[in-house]
């Protein structure tokens, strides 16, 4: 049987996620594993919500103990545990397609087209313009309003 308690605190923390809408009070996180459960509450004992693949961007919104309370692109809330998940900056395609270039300019060739979805890692920001890197290793700029990232 779970504690009222903590049935408590997590119905108070998904709450104050939705209420709080767009501000993460914490830093950004993404997954690390090759996926990671989001789950109803802080314990393995909880339901899985759903499965993030790597690199999947996620907002901290709160901590208790080693779980983490976290939201993504979709504004889904659940609780993760923080050995599934790095802190660091992250980025998901949000339009149809979108070019990954060789730097960060309009003119600069194009590396390769990535679809809706695409997870990446943010490994630096540079005028509206983040350096990622795919899971493959592949790296390249893409411009900020093609995606949602947890920076």
């Amino acid at each position: 049987m779970i504690p009222s308690r903590i049935l408590n605190l997590t119905a108070i923390l998904n709450l104050a996620a939705l209420l709080w809408g767009g501000l993460a009070l914490a830093d950004p996180l993404y997954v690390e594993e090759t996926k990671a459960r989001i789950r109803s509450g802080p314990g393995t004992e909880y339901n899985i919500l759903w499965e993030a693949p790597r690199y999947t961007p996620l907002e901290s919104l709160a901590k208790y103990k080693d779980w983490y309370v976290v939201r993504d692109f979709q504004k889904d809330v659940g609780w993760v545990h923080e050995e599934s998940v790095r802190k660091g900056k992250a980025a998901i395609v949000v339009q149809d397609k979108a070019n990954i270039r060789k730097s960060p300019d309009l003119k600069s060739p194009i590396v390769f087209v990535v679809e809706k979805h695409y997870l990446f890692r943010v490994i630096e920001t540079k005028g509206g313009w983040l350096k990622i890197k795919d899971t493959d290793g592949e790296e390249g700029w893409i411009h900020e309003k093609l995606v949602w990232a947890s920076l």
